[in-house]
């Protein structure tokens, strides 16, 4: 990586003199620092970087990185404050601006889309048991109007990637109760807002629309919380988590998610206040709720006993919502996943010998804060894949990517939950303890190149999706341009290998029926690639390969995925031979092309090679039939409508059957049995099943 920024046109970065360190593998290059030097440029210095502190070992960077067809990528989109996605104007605006997301996302090769759909306890989509997003209309529980969780569930098909539905489970508000807008809105001072009750605060943002009448927090104000002046669900109250899973079920019940994904925020984590740690609890913040549900459910009344309480608490929200992604999968055939976002160190070794070699002045999620026991989830399979944030260099001391890259990859050992890595792509730009290590714009690629070294790591999640774009460098004061330019060049260097070409998510098998049937009858007519369904109703979509050999080595070749086309339950499909610098002729004699069937859990079926009876006619990728946005549902172009003879053009068949009202499709009936359900379970013994929890058959 390091001898293409020198080639790199944007990249105005000069680059120090790079040792040659004994032991380093052929295809390796030591790591050294990234640093400003005399002169006030940046490059790379002879100062080894080091897996951890004191570890000896030095970090080596392979030379390349090997293409794969099975890796998974994507970028998270975030709604909450309008982080990553506006506040649409009308259902046409929402199209038009999702649009966008996903050609970015196509342009990336991604494969997947996290979407934000509960910011806070509120919804993107209609529901029984959240509000509308103020994030969406301005106005929480204001009904835009239409559907935009459907919209985006069909339009991420059509492209052929997965749709991750992201949740925050606990958030109630996101605003400081003494920020100049709340105090605005509430009419009050500062002191008069400090000295309501958590049931007279909650109650003043409801008289004045911030919080909707029936966001949940508002209807039970006593299961509320306060830290950091901002308010969440309490996770040691038995009705939460039975809640949190009901409105996972009323999602998965009404749309076709691939996953639901939480992120890192469960107890608060340590904030500092005059130089000073403030840690969650110390003032005795969830103290009632412990004495009524943990001292009874025979956890000590100590400091250590307290946290297994708290942990638990966490674990068990996490079983229920497994159960209940479990129980629906059973029901319907689905393979919905569930993934986790935590951040990136769980314990340090100095405080539990399986922790990681970071130091205690560190933040963790394990014990003092947060109380997510993630590798604990991992081990007992209770999420299917978890994206570890690792928002950090290779270079700093208190969270060392290697180390925890490497710790992450050791956990997932033995497990079948699989192990992708949140990488902070905005560390270019927002740094907030400003690291000069990401003035280099090879960090993030080079941690995407360490990766491949680890067995137990299988893709790669940017955070954000804002950083996914350039950056206009000529609209930036000129003290801000070589921040921005870093981001620029990474972002160029991720674009040209690391996402340069389409992959497939990995294959979940424990979520698969078992085999998949292979597609039939597949031919080249008139430069289009056709084939027919072996099993309609199984495949999710098809997998295209070409390359030479026979069809189980195209498939096994790195780098031969040429693209996906979304199922849908459509029998007969088309995708049209995208032109080639080569010439056709050649191509047609020298190389196969290949299809196989994946179903819901991406597993794949036998590949079944193409007959080619007439010469290949490529057709630009730029033709009408070629996959676009969003279009009406009944005109032609759409790239999910059956064309006249019922055969489906690439990326379409992703329209369901249309839904209609949740009254009317009877999805609240299971809805409201999986809350009582999660009462009783809740109420007896939440600690009893995380106590049991084991490796899990779903």
């Amino acid at each position: 990586m390091k001898r293409r920024i020198a080639a790199t046109a944007a990249a105005a970065l000069l680059l120090l003199a790079f040792p040659t360190t004994a032991g380093a593998a052929p295809d390796e290059e030591p790591l050294t620092r990234y640093v400003k030097d005399t002169s006030g440029a940046y490059g790379y210095s002879t100062e080894p970087v080091y897996t951890y502190p004191g570890s000896g070992e030095q970090v080596a960077i392979p030379t390349t990185l090997t293409p794969e067809n099975r890796r998974f990528s994507s970028a998270w989109v975030g709604t909450i404050g309008n982080l990553n996605f506006g506040k649409p104007t009308d259902a046409a605006d929402f199209d038009a601006r999702y649009a966008t997301v996903l050609d970015d996302f196509a342009s990336w090769n991604m494969n997947a889309v996290i979407f934000q759909v509960r910011p806070l306890l509120d919804a993107y989509y209609p529901s029984a048991l959240n509000p509308w997003s103020e994030f969406l209309t301005g106005t929480q529980g204001a009904d835009p109007g239409y559907d935009p969780l459907q919209r985006m569930v069909e339009a991420t098909h059509a492209r052929g990637m997965e749709f991750h539905a992201w949740l925050n489970p606990y958030r109630v508000t996101n605003t400081k109760m003494t920020s100049p807008a709340i105090l605005t809105a509430l009419g009050l001072t500062a002191d008069e807002v400090k000295a309501l009750s958590i049931p007279q605060y909650i109650a003043a943002l409801n008289d004045a629309g911030i919080l909707a009448d029936d966001n949940f927090a508002v209807q039970h104000p006593d299961w509320v919380l306060s830290f950091e002046e901002k308010l969440f669900l309490d996770p040691g109250q038995p009705e939460v988590p039975a809640y949190v899973a009901a409105t996972v079920a009323e999602i998965t019940e009404n749309y076709d998610v691939d996953a639901i994904h939480f992120d890192d925020y469960f107890y608060p984590y340590r904030i500092t206040v005059d130089g000073q740690n403030v840690f969650f609890g110390a003032q005795g913040e969830d103290r009632a709720t412990f004495e009524e549900f943990g001292l009874t459910a025979g956890y000590p009344d100590t400091v250590d006993g307290i946290e297994a309480w708290r942990r638990d608490n966490i674990t068990g929200l996490i079983t229920l919502v497994d159960d209940a992604i479990a129980a629906g999968n059973a029901a319907r055939g689905t393979a919905v996943q569930l993934g986790i976002s935590p951040f990136g160190i769980w314990e340090h070794e100095a405080l539990d010998p399986a922790g990681s070699h970071t130091p205690t002045s560190s933040s963790q999620t394990y014990s003092q804060a947060v109380f997510a026991d993630t590798r604990g989830w991992v081990q007992d399979e209770l999420i299917d894949y978890i994206v570890p944030q690792i928002y950090w260099s290779f270079d700093q001391a208190a969270a060392p990517y290697g180390e925890l890259a490497q710790w992450w990859s050791d956990v997932a050992a033995g497990s079948r939950t699989q192990v992708y890595v949140g990488h902070a792509l905005y560390k270019h730009v927002n740094n907030g303890g400003w690291e000069q290590a990401w003035m280099n714009p090879e960090e993030v690629p080079n941690q995407i190149r360490y990766n491949q070294k680890l067995d137990g790591i299988e893709g790669s999640v940017l955070f954000s999706y804002n950083d996914m774009k350039p950056s206009d460098l000529s609209s930036l004061p000129a003290d801000q341009q070589p921040k921005h330019q870093a981001k620029n060049t990474a972002i160029e260097l991720l674009e040209g290998e690391a996402f340069a070409h389409p992959t497939l998510v990995p294959a979940k098998p424990w979520l698969s029926d078992g085999q998949v049937a292979t597609p039939a009858a597949p031919e080249v007519i008139d430069g289009e690639l056709r084939w027919q369904a072996g099993d309609a109703q199984e495949a999710r979509q098809y997998a295209i390969y070409r390359g030479t050999g026979d069809p189980a080595q195209i498939v096994a070749t790195p780098g031969a995925l040429v693209d996906t086309v979304w199922a849908g339950g459509a029998a007969s499909f088309r995708f049209p031979l995208p032109a080639d610098d080569a010439p056709t002729a050649a191509r047609a004699a020298t190389e196969t092309w290949v299809v196989t069937a994946l179903d819901a859990a991406a597993v794949e079926s036998a590949p079944v090679a193409v007959a080619v009876d007439e010469p290949v006619d490529p057709t630009d990728p730029g033709t009408p039939t070629d996959p676009t946005g969003p279009t009406d549902p009944g005109s032609p172009s759409n790239p999910g409508a059956a064309g006249e003879d019922g055969v489906t053009a690439p990326g379409g068949g992703a329209t369901r059957g249309e839904r209609g009202d949740l009254a009317a499709t009877g999805g609240d009936a299971p809805i409201v049995a999986l809350v009582l359900g999660g009462l009783l379970l809740a109420a007896g013994a939440v600690t009893t099943v995380v106590a049991a929890h084991g490796r899990r058959t779903r």
